[in-house]
């Protein structure tokens, strides 16, 4: 499975899912994050609350144009 990563605005979440599967068990962190577990009590998701104010979502918008720079670059290096 590849790494999922969605972003609800209106509730302003950003869920990053690392493994598939149900979760058995969810932690509470103080700073507003919530781990899920699967069963073998790996992390298998996190769910940032208040996201945006917490300058996530900007981060990662400026890392996928960055990753878009770079396959634009190795795609223009195989078509040369």
């Amino acid at each position: 499975m590849d790494l999922i990563i969605r972003y609800d605005p209106e509730a302003d979440v950003l869920v990053i899912k690392l493994k598939e599967g149900s979760l058995v068990d969810e932690e509470l962190l103080d700073n507003d994050v919530i781990l899920g577990y699967d069963s073998e009590g790996n992390i298998a998701s996190m769910e940032i609350l208040d996201a945006s104010r917490k300058g996530l979502v900007n981060a990662l918008f400026e890392l996928a144009k960055s990753r878009k720079k770079e396959a634009r670059f190795l795609l223009s290096k195989i078509n040369d």
